[in-house]
């Protein structure tokens, strides 16, 4: 569930990463790109009481943008407990067998040179695993230069939300000297308790999350060092998240 800060990206990006599959393919319409990543740990929506991966992580993705607008691609992480021990009702996950697959597809529409616009969706699959963790978000936003504001509504009743949850974000970037780049986002949501079989919601909207970080590429590989400052707020049932530091390294080609 951590796309939507790269969806967030590519609206003042184009698309989340920056860099075309080959040099000849600058001018044309179609473009490919793609990331891996290997971060301290995974995090989603600011959640450091539950994360995703509280060790090492593995993420990577594949994009296509066309020059009308239209984009899809697929971004996948691995998973620090075990979907299938869930499923069993095992309390003490002590495996990591399940893998995040995120499937998006949107268009980004340009108002003038310092507006545009994001339209889209994205489907969480959740392999190896029969809990209810699938689902499909909306996605709406919006840029002005680099700061973004994004929603991602939930349309399905699962473990980690339900119906109509939505997921608010703005997230801001500011190129600073010596090749260094200020990343910001901060994270709100609002949470719906009408439906879920799941958890008991105590909170119709809250702080979800201050994150500040810096980046800075390793002269010209195409590889990026960053670390980022997660500032806990609060979950669906008002438990402060603690405060916590991620490393990363990535590689966009």
């Amino acid at each position: 569930m951590q796309l939507t800060t790269k969806l967030s990206a590519a609206l003042c990006l184009a698309l989340g990463t920056t860099s075309v599959f080959a040099a000849e393919e600058v001018n044309s319409e179609h473009q490919i790109s793609g990331n891996i990543a290997v971060l301290s740990s995974y995090n989603s929506r600011g959640l450091t009481n539950s994360p995703e991966n509280d060790k090492v992580t593995i993420q990577g993705g594949l994009d296509y943008s066309h020059a009308s607008g239209f984009y899809a691609g697929y971004w996948g992480s691995t998973i620090g407990y075990s979907l299938t021990d869930y499923d069993a009702g095992v309390e003490d996950y002590t495996g990591s067998d399940t893998f995040e697959h995120d499937f998006y597809l949107g268009y980004n529409g340009s108002i003038n040179d310092d507006w545009g616009y994001n339209l889209g969706a994205v489907y969480y699959y959740y392999y190896e695993s029969d809990a209810d963790a699938d689902a499909l978000e909306s996605v709406l936003g919006v840029n002005y230069k680099n700061l973004s504001l994004t929603a991602q509504t939930l349309w399905d009743d699962v473990n980690w939300g339900n119906t109509g949850d939505t997921y608010l974000l703005a997230a801001y970037s500011h190129a600073l000297p010596r090749d260094f780049t200020l990343n910001t986002s901060l994270g709100m949501y609002y949470y719906n308790d009408d439906t879920s079989p799941y958890f008991a919601t105590t909170e119709d909207f809250g702080f979800r999350h201050f994150t500040a970080g810096l980046s800075h590429p390793l002269g010209n590989t195409g590889a990026e060092m960053s670390v980022d400052l997660i500032m806990g707020g609060y979950n669906r049932i008002d438990e402060k998240q603690k405060n916590k530091v991620v490393f990363g390294l990535s590689y966009n080609f």
